[in-house]
């Protein structure tokens, strides 16, 4: 399992469509095991792993505009800064879609929202121009 967790992007969007308020997105990259043995075999003869699978969350303060952005597909794009390169960096992911979203009103009205996503590919990242 390989996952990036990217606070305070910028630039954040889905297709076309802009997401504000996002404090924090986590991209997961993982391989699913494909796991056999034969009779009488006391280890796996087989043991692969199968293609990769991307998922994340975007994390924002906004419920009214997560409830909107709640089954919207594309390219997910944003910036973000490289604090060991101290440059801006571009993430992209395409053949994104974003499932629902699981909100929350705490105390004081403080909110936050998780909009979870699967991709068709694996981010691709680099140097914003």
């Amino acid at each position: 399992m390989a996952f990036n967790i990217y606070h305070d992007p910028a630039n954040v969007t889905i297709g076309q469509t802009p997401i504000a308020g996002v404090e924090s997105i986590v991209v997961s990259v993982r391989r699913q095991e494909f796991c056999a043995h034969g009779d009488g075999e006391m280890h796996e003869s087989v043991a692969r792993f199968t293609a990769g699978r991307t998922s994340g969350t975007i994390t924002l303060v906004d419920p009214a505009g997560a409830a909107a952005l709640a089954g919207r597909t594309g390219t997910l794009s944003f910036t973000w800064k490289d604090t060991k390169a101290q440059a801006d960096k571009t993430v992209t992911i395409a053949g994104a879609s974003i499932g629902g979203y699981d909100a929350t009103v705490a105390r004081n009205a403080a909110s936050g929202v998780t909009l979870p996503f699967i991709a068709e590919s694996a981010p691709v990242v680099a140097d914003s121009q």
